[in-house]
């Protein structure tokens, strides 16, 4: 995908610059007055503003503001703002790295908040999971009987026993009447390998994938000792259906595209900007070191 022929990077660009010069033109507008030829500059104080400050009065002191309480949250508006303005005007915000990452947030959410306009449809969900899939692939799921056979109790002879057994399985034998008594459950119903893995350890439940479904096979080896084993049913790794996990991969996928947006967003905003870094270069002369101012473009 091509994002910087995006319609919605587009948008998202010019989404963010109308909404700055908008706030840039709110903090700069002014009126003449007088004949001296100065000026002074305007606070718009709009309903909304006051609407916000009785809601998180109301919020903090469980009850609606006085008259009187309303006009110092008025005022205390307008102190902030003038604050800001002056402190702007006398650069105080320059080298302040607290307020740059603060900045820098904002100017984030900007993006984040116009990604997030973009549903993603079914296919767009379905394309992401399958260019994604060693992410969402599901374990492969088995259900099996098994007899089990003592090593330990049986010794050398354990191997030989197992297909004593098998051979009576394959004729028609009923499982129940053979093997030795063991705390590992005779049927496991349909599982994940995984879960299968901690009850029989990873080599038996590797090699059960190896194995053809309805048929009496073995020996099969694991910790405990051998198994013959009759896979019931075998479901091999698979990507999920789209209805069993919609939400997840919507929110990996809107993830995924706003990261990608915003770094294309900003790659677009830094080709206007020439950095210069400079970097001190320290060079030993006759037991001293002399230090030089050296330059590189970017």
């Amino acid at each position: 995908m091509n994002l910087l022929k995006e319609p919605l990077l587009h948008f998202l660009l010019l989404g963010a610059a109308l909404f700055l010069l908008d706030g840039w033109r709110g903090n700069n507008r002014s009126i003449p007055v007088g004949q001296t030829g100065t000026s002074t500059k305007q606070i718009f104080v709009t309903e909304e503003n006051i609407a916000q400050m009785s809601d998180v009065f109301t919020k903090t002191w469980q009850r609606l503001p006085t008259e009187e309480e309303q006009k110092g949250l008025l005022e205390d508006f307008v102190r902030s703002e003038i604050y800001y303005r002056e402190a702007i005007a006398i650069g105080l915000d320059r080298d302040d790295e607290v307020l740059k990452r603060r900045l820098r947030q904002k100017m984030e959410f900007i993006y984040e908040d116009i990604t997030s306009l973009a549903e993603p449809t079914d296919e767009d969900l379905k394309a992401f999971m399958e260019n994604h899939r060693e992410k969402y692939l599901e374990d492969p799921r088995i259900a099996f009987n098994q007899v089990y056979v003592n090593t330990a109790q049986r010794g050398k002879g354990a191997e030989f026993d197992a297909r004593q057994i098998l051979t009576q399985l394959i004729a028609g034998g009923d499982a129940n009447s053979f093997g030795d008594t063991s705390l590992l459950e005779p049927e496991v119903q349909l599982s994940p390998l995984r879960d299968i893995s901690k009850q029989f350890g990873d080599e038996f439940s590797r090699n059960l994938l190896e194995l053809k479904p309805g048929e009496w096979i073995g020996p099969i080896r694991s910790e405990f000792g051998l198994h013959l084993v009759f896979i019931n049913e075998l479901l091999a790794t698979h990507l999920p259906d789209l209805t069993e996990v919609r939400e997840i991969m919507k929110r990996d996928y809107l993830a995924l595209r706003q990261k990608a947006l915003k770094d294309a967003a900003y790659a677009k905003i830094r080709e206007r900007y020439h950095v210069v870094v400079k970097r001190l270069k320290t060079v030993a002369t006759s037991g001293s070191a002399e230090t030089n101012n050296k330059s590189m473009t970017q």
